[in-house]
């Protein structure tokens, strides 16, 4: 897409969101301390649409600024909030199906079901090396008072053992799963496409035979 493709978009979706909101172009440009020439440049695709703009245009219209320029399709906050924990319910339940497969399961108890959340914190072993006593006590309270409230997840280890995360740990382990997958997924779209260039090239296919 070029740049003047973008900005009538752009300005298509200002202009939905100032009909949406039922204002004319003239107040949208008060508020915002435009001239209306310039709004109305930018609704009809003759201006580009920048981001300083954008963001005094969102504050009127209240809607999300990225909406306006075109960086995604979530006009409110509240629209791209349910569209990630849609996604991310969805990744966690195959993560748990994969943690199924290799013998781990969600574990309830009184921890998991309190509606109350807990304080969890992480120790490193490099940390808790050489310390002992009062030194680990310290580093414990350290870690404490830093902490956030957080609820927690307990998953079962297929020896018995009750493995506990915090809700954000366990989130961050989602997330590093998607981003491993989708550079896997990279890579081997960028060793087909190599190989096919090659093979175009060479006039050869990957047997060696022309």
């Amino acid at each position: 897409m070029n740049q003047e493709e973008l900005n009538i978009i752009c300005g298509d979706r200002l202009r939905k969101c100032i009909e949406k909101r039922n204002m004319k172009q003239k107040d949208v440009a008060a508020a915002a301390h435009f001239t209306e020439q310039h709004i109305s440049n930018i609704v009809k695709g003759k201006c580009k649409l920048t981001t300083d703009t954008a963001r005094a245009l969102s504050d009127v219209l209240n809607v999300r600024m990225e909406y306006l320029l075109c960086e995604d399709d979530f006009i409110t906050d509240t629209e791209r909030i349910i569209s990630n924990m849609d996604s991310l319910e969805l990744i966690t339940k195959s993560i748990c199906t994969i943690l199924d497969c290799k013998g781990y399961s969600l574990h309830h108890d009184k921890y998991t079901e309190s509606a109350e959340p807990f304080k969890t914190i992480t120790l490193d072993s490099n940390e808790v090396d050489g310390r002992s006593g009062g030194a680990l006590d310290n580093l414990i309270a350290e870690k404490m008072e830093s902490a956030t409230e957080q609820t927690t997840i307990a998953l079962k280890h297929p020896d018995g053992r009750i493995i506990r995360i915090s809700s954000e740990h366990f989130h961050t382990l989602l997330s590093d799963i998607e981003n491993y997958i989708d550079y896997k997924m990279h890579m081997e779209y960028e060793d087909i496409r190599n190989y096919m260039l090659e093979s175009d090239r060479t006039g050869k296919t990957g047997n060696g035979s022309p």
